[in-house]
């Protein structure tokens, strides 16, 4: 996927909100993950645009940002936030649950990016997994593990059935 050189400078018009962050408690240089991030939507320049804010407040300012463009409603090149221009990189070969931060200073920022389409528990179990686990565990390795942990709520069918069964019904075949 190949995208336009746009020098568009957009501007987010919504209204600050916190985002959903959560950051180790010890920084470490040879952590892969330094936290994770849950955005409110698939919007880029509203959510990225939070996250710098909150960032900053960090006393990370940063200047760049790497993202998958996979789940995004747009791919802007450059948002205006605080007075100054970030930039946003999409690459398709970075994993869709990875954002990688820099500063001018060449301060580095990975964070595992929850989808937010993802149901609370879920999203919970990641951001807990990604900003307490293990220096070495990956964005796969959270997913894995959460995906793992919280099993996909039943589909109404199922749910059908299961009452079906218990009230001593059964369901068969067709054609038995």
């Amino acid at each position: 996927m190949r995208f336009a050189d746009d020098r568009r400078i957009l501007i987010s018009t919504a209204a600050p909100a916190a985002p959903r962050l959560k950051f180790r408690r010890e920084v470490s240089r040879r952590a892969i993950l330094d936290g994770a991030w849950w955005p409110h939507s698939h919007d880029p320049v509203v959510e990225v645009s939070n996250l710098v804010a909150a960032l900053d407040a960090r006393q990370v300012p940063v200047t760049k940002i790497m993202l998958n463009p996979a789940g995004w409603d747009s791919h802007p090149r450059r948002i205006e936030v605080a007075g100054r221009t970030v930039r946003i990189g999409w690459f398709t070969t970075l994993d869709a649950e990875l954002l990688i931060a820099t500063t001018g200073g060449d301060q580095r920022v990975d964070l595992l990016v929850v989808s937010p389409d993802a149901p609370s528990a879920t999203a919970d179990a990641a951001m807990t997994t990604a900003s307490g686990g293990s220096d070495a565990l990956t964005a796969a390795a959270v997913r894995e593990a959460t995906s793992a942990q919280t099993p996909e709520p039943p589909t109404s069918q199922s749910l059908a059935e299961a009452d079906w069964e218990s009230e001593g019904g059964q369901v068969s075949a067709i054609g038995q």
